[in-house]
């Protein structure tokens, strides 16, 4: 899956030269965490975030008056306090890359550029959950359930080769290797009536199964 399945189109955003007041207002009238700062041609010129917006307002411990403080945000610039080193990525990189430049890079959101360097989305965490929903098989009713095997070639295929003699789809799988040599493979399938024969078959085939749960599947 790729960033343009999942990302936001419709990206509100800030010029340089608008106030700090102005961006405040927009984050939280949008309930946003972070706006991009462009340009007249939607080119990425930086990127402003509610700590931004906290770090640049006075504190609660502060003698000023809303007014006051509201007039002092009113006088800062967008370009005084955004950030300039802005990560992105583009529409066609995967969604594995965006999890892990947004965890490099420890942010909560990555504008997404097109081919030209201008702005044509955002991508987000919450966009990522949703990612990972999907991509999981979360949503869905199924059978799910994990086992440890050798992490070597042919094991997923021979797990795989038994659920479908036994006519039983697979919606995810997912493995984490660990550092003993072993994996721990984790499967969520279709419900149907092989499905607790698929997990004698594989113990059969000598693979611990554990963790086994019917869900119905989230809203």
């Amino acid at each position: 899956m790729l960033v343009k399945d999942f990302m936001t189109t419709d990206v509100v955003t800030v010029r340089e030269d608008q106030s700090m007041l102005e961006a405040r207002e927009i984050l939280r009238g949008k309930n946003l965490i972070s706006l991009p700062v462009v340009d007249d041609i939607k080119r990425i010129r930086g990127i402003i975030t509610i700590d931004d917006i906290g770090k640049a307002s006075p504190s609660e411990s502060s003698t000023l008056s809303r007014y006051e403080a509201n007039y002092l945000l009113g006088r800062l610039k967008v370009k005084d306090v955004m950030g300039r080193n802005v990560s992105t990525v583009e529409e066609d990189d995967t969604i594995e890359y965006v999890a892990y430049k947004m965890n490099k890079s420890r942010v909560n959101a990555l504008p997404v550029l097109g081919t030209d360097g201008k702005l044509i989305g955002i991508i987000t965490r919450s966009d990522m959950f949703r990612a990972f929903v999907e991509i999981m098989g979360v949503n869905r009713p199924c059978l799910r359930f994990s086992l440890t095997a050798p992490d070597k070639v042919g094991v997923v295929a021979e797990i795989s080769g038994i659920m479908r003699d036994l006519g039983v789809n697979i919606i995810s799988l997912a493995a984490l290797q660990n550092n003993d040599g072993t994996a721990e493979i984790t499967i969520r399938c279709n419900l149907n009536n092989n499905g607790m024969d698929v997990i004698e078959k594989i113990r059969e085939a000598g693979y611990p199964v554990e963790d086994i749960m019917t869900l119905d599947g989230l809203e």
